[in-house]
């Protein structure tokens, strides 16, 4: 199989259709649901920001009536504002033509080369495997990944998905549980934007989620949330046709105690909806605020969002307060993920 690889053009005719048929198959195999870009929010997703870089490239195979399909995608990430001696990279390969070389033909055509032209120190990478077995297999598509990009497991994390709607009655249960600790504190509930007022405060949520992220041995440093940031998130969320989910909760003394997202695409065919960034500050834990706050949004998800039909959250594998939360609601393991980190071979 003949496999070419080149740098991803934007505004070629008909690649980000292309793109979007592959992200579709992948959902398909490791959801069972879709989340959905029309071409121009794709485009925004795929644009650099203030804080991040990116470099492109796509794999092509021939077909056999003809003329050429899109077979992977690479993209390698330059933080531009922390994590300067660090590139991330994005590698995805269409299902059914895994195991022929695509991966291979993208790590040693395209990234292998641009990361070492970077002169950056550090090269990081996420990929799945199943939910049970031996992670340290070497014949794992991850593993083998790993080994051409010079990286190794540093950490671990687990992706579990429920089915939607949450039945109401198990939401009343939750609710009455997490009522039990949450005396004195108010749920917020916000869509897609951060009130002017509380604007600098949830900065400081968005850093502390940072730094308590349970990474084990996978190095990153944590970002400064200022406003212009995130209100920079919030437009870039709007071009990408991410509607955002926002529920925080107020502590007895006016402080933000904790907050919860979930992002749903606005294309027409979504499915599937992404459970994000739930964080308890430290001092007040203990009070069931992510159990609050996750009943909370789930509420919102079913009024606001009906047509969904599944939604997925990852977390790491020590971090058993989230787990249990989400095995509460129902959510089941569907695959494990491995975050790799190395030095950049010269």
């Amino acid at each position: 199989m003949e496999i070419t690889v080149r740098s991803l053009d934007l505004d070629e005719s008909g690649i980000l259709e292309q793109l979007d048929a592959l992200e579709e198959a992948m959902d398909i195999e490791l959801f069972g649901a879709v989340s959905k870009r029309t071409p121009q929010q794709r485009r925004a997703l795929l644009a650099d920001t203030p804080y991040m870089r990116m470099n492109r490239w796509v794999a092509e195979v021939e077909q056999l009536e003809g003329g050429r399909s899109l077979a992977g995608v690479a993209v390698l990430f330059l933080p531009q504002t922390e994590n300067l001696d660090s590139v991330d990279v994005g590698l995805s390969v269409h299902p059914a033509l895994r195991g022929r070389g695509v991966a291979t033909a993208l790590i040693e055509q395209a990234l292998r080369p641009a990361i070492a032209a970077t002169g950056r120190s550090r090269v990081s990478f996420w990929g799945e495997i199943p939910q049970s077995g031996d992670a340290d297999d070497p014949e794992l598509p991850t593993n083998r990944v790993a080994r051409r990009l010079g990286v190794e497991r540093r950490t671990m994390g687990v992706c579990r998905t429920t089915a939607l709607p949450t039945p109401d009655g198990l939401l009343d249960e939750l609710a009455a549980e997490a009522a039990e600790k949450t005396d004195g504190y108010r749920i917020l509930v916000w869509e897609d934007t951060v009130p002017d007022e509380h604007i600098e405060t949830f900065g400081v949520l968005l850093r502390q989620l940072d730094l308590d992220d349970p990474d084990e041995d996978f190095e990153s440093e944590a970002g400064d949330y200022g406003p212009e940031r995130i209100r920079h998130r919030e437009k870039r969320n709007a071009a990408m046709g991410t509607q955002v989910l926002i529920a925080v909760a107020l502590a007895p003394d006016g402080s933000f105690a904790a907050h919860s997202e979930i992002h749903v695409q606005s294309a027409p065919g979504t499915s599937l909806a992404f459970q994000e960034n739930t964080l308890v500050m430290p001092e007040h834990r203990g009070h069931r605020l992510g159990l609050a706050l996750k009943v909370a949004n789930h509420r919102r998800l079913a009024e606001t969002f009906p047509h969904l039909t599944r939604l997925v959250t990852w977390n790491s594998h020590v971090n058993p307060w989230m787990i249990s939360i989400n095995e509460k609601l129902g959510y089941q393991v569907a695959f494990r993920e491995i975050g790799y980190q190395g030095a950049v071979e010269a």
